[in-house]
């Protein structure tokens, strides 16, 4: 028996090879459109540049604070290190100061440089207000009512010295005394409606001041007379 050859086919697939050229025209395409709109932006962001610029004629001054030395970051800005200078308009940013008092009392958030202008994105919000600069050091300023008081104080004037009694209603003059003594007044009544004073007190006095009113004692202001009277 003849033994017959028998060819056995295999399935052919077709090779395929990357088309090179349609991949690069592709990307080309894409970088063309990129640089079309980066072409634009640009030409967009030159446009706004130059309007502002004929916004503002050449010679335009404004006035800028700037720092007349360097300041440490937290140190609380005051008048002394601070200048005014008029500048071109185009030296500065548009969020420069113009006065000093937009700066003073505010502490700097990053160190500030002798001679650069001051801007309010480097400052903080003013450390304390008028009651916290005013009041003596070493004491608590404390709002008392005028209501408190069983006789309206005297014509009291900001920094006048006043003693305060209390006094028990319907006790015996043993438990009539003064609760503080030497009381600078720091601010006067401003609310009509609720017209209260500003007294800076130690803390003794303040507790003493609590206590007598929440025990319904009577509260009397008594105006110190200046040395020579």
């Amino acid at each position: 028996m003849k033994r017959g050859k028998y060819l056995l086919s295999k399935k052919e697939y077709p090779t395929t090879t990357p088309d090179w050229r349609a991949a690069v025209k592709r990307r080309t395409r894409f970088y063309v459109l990129m640089a079309v709109l980066l072409a634009i932006l640009f030409g967009i962001l030159v446009f706004q540049f130059f309007v502002r610029q004929q916004r503002i004629a050449p010679g335009s001054l404004t006035s800028a604070v700037f720092a007349t030395r360097d300041i440490k970051a937290g140190t609380v800005i005051m008048e002394g290190m601070l200048e005014i200078r008029d500048v071109s308009i185009l030296s500065v940013p548009d969020s420069h100061l113009m006065y000093k008092e937009q700066a003073i009392g505010k502490s700097a958030l990053y160190p500030l440089s002798m001679g650069e202008a001051v801007l309010p994105e480097k400052l903080a919000g003013k450390v304390g207000g008028l009651v916290a600069s005013r009041c003596p050091s070493g004491k608590w300023c404390v709002s008392i009512p005028a209501d408190w008081f069983i006789a309206a104080p005297p014509a009291l004037a900001e920094g006048d010295l006043v003693e305060i009694a209390s006094s028990l209603s319907g006790g015996n003059p043993g438990e009539t005394g003064f609760i503080a003594a030497g009381v600078q007044v720091v601010l006067l009544p401003e609310n009509e409606e609720s017209p209260a004073f500003i007294f800076a007190l130690d803390d003794q006095e303040a507790l003493s001041l609590l206590y007598a009113r929440s025990n319904q004692f009577q509260l009397l202001a008594l105006l110190r007379p200046t040395e020579g009277d």
